[in-house]
């Protein structure tokens, strides 16, 4: 029997890797002749490319950058081969990620800028890479991308005409646009794919402030203006929609330069590195999760392993803290569901070796029930 485990995202206090292990544990103590793979999760700080580089290998490459306060910060990317070419997967979390904005005051949210973005593309480019890949989560910036692009070479004018300066929320000031810059600087044949990522796991943070109505109102409406100049004067069909969190999902500018944008980061990396073979391969899929609810169901990760493994017919059961009864039509895509009994109240006063432990037994448990009707 082959079991694939493939633990979903969990809060900052638990490791899904451990998590991993614990129910590796379980499933060999009970059936010491069964193949286990353990699915990379994202739990490192370099996120999907990190999944990547367990999944088929590759570099890592550093640089120097800014982050959206301005903070000169250390960062890297992966260089790997997908379909022969040489291809650069990067992830925003360290460079715009929610996680910076921790203890940080509306004021300098309202100002924060996605040019370190784009400083990771001239470095990309300037190594001669022409396909480049952008894993784009969830952000602490609100300026629709435009500091990316400032970055890439395009100019970003105020009312009066004057240059906004880099290092600033262009958005705030922003009238017109010039992309020329851009198009002088990106090589013939460059392809940038952006992949989008808003699992709820990074919605609750501590000490994260966030801008009021007034100021995203404020932006959006300068979004929706700066973007139909660009499209009248660059013949673009691109259209901001109020309320849908377009000055922060950044995607809208990477659209201005021909990207191609994907709804799912998970999926289309699992496609591409051949790790939906792996699943389809398997007889059992176990994953887990912090608790079952329709929140916890985007995490896409969670989400896209159960629909490949439902579509193939492969059981699949999901281990959790906490079992919440309000997950619409998603229990469907389980087999069984095995609760650890840990509310998520509770979770945080028990140690992390009793956390494991309890893993580790229902997943013994899991084994045991499956080998009795095998």
């Amino acid at each position: 029997m082959k079991f694939i485990i493939a633990p979903g995202k969990y809060s900052d206090h638990i490791s899904s890797r451990k998590i991993g292990q614990a129910i590796y544990s379980g499933i060999s103590r009970a059936l010491p002749d069964a193949e286990i793979v353990t699915m990379p999760v994202t739990d490192s700080r370099d996120g999907m490319p990190a999944l990547v580089k367990h999944t088929i290998g590759g570099q890592w490459l550093e640089l120097p950058f800014f982050d959206a306060f301005w903070h000169n910060k250390l960062g890297r990317y992966l260089v790997t081969k997908i379909d022969g070419q040489d291809t650069v997967i990067m992830d925003s979390e360290q460079i715009v990620g929610l996680e910076l904005a921790k203890g940080k005051t509306r004021d300098e949210l309202f100002h924060a800028t996605s040019h370190g973005l784009g400083e990771f593309i001239l470095d990309a480019i300037s190594g001669g890479h022409k396909n480049i890949v952008i894993c784009l989560g969830r952000t602490a910036v609100a300026d629709g991308g435009l500091g990316a692009l400032q970055a890439l070479g395009a100019k970003i004018y105020d009312e009066q005409g004057s240059l906004i300066p880099e290092g600033e929320n262009p958005l705030i000031s922003g009238y017109t646009v010039d992309l020329d810059g851009i198009k002088e600087l990106l090589p013939y044949r460059t392809q940038i794919t952006i992949l989008l990522n808003y699992s709820s796991a990074y919605e609750v943070r501590n000490n994260i402030e966030f801008l009021n109505e007034a100021q995203e109102s404020f932006l959006e409406d300068n979004l929706v203006y700066v973007t139909e100049k660009v499209n009248e004067k660059y013949n673009l069909d691109i259209h901001p929609m109020p309320n849908s969190d377009a000055i922060k999902t950044l995607a809208g500018a990477f659209a201005m330069i021909d990207a191609r944008i994907f709804r799912s980061s998970f999926e289309w990396i699992a496609n591409v590195t051949g790790m939906d073979q792996t699943i389809r391969s398997a007889d059992v899929l176990v994953t887990a999760t912090d608790d079952i609810s329709a929140e916890s169901m985007h995490d896409e990760l969670l989400f896209h392993l159960s629909k490949i493994a439902g579509t193939s017919k492969i059981p699949t059961f999901v281990l959790c803290n906490n079992f919440i009864d309000n997950f619409e039509d998603y229990e469907q895509l389980f087999t069984g569901i095995f609760s650890t009994q840990m509310s998520a109240y509770s979770v945080n006063k028990w140690d992390e070796k009793t956390i494991f432990d309890n893993y580790e037994a229902v997943a013994n448990q899991l084994a045991r029930t499956l080998m009795s009707f095998h």
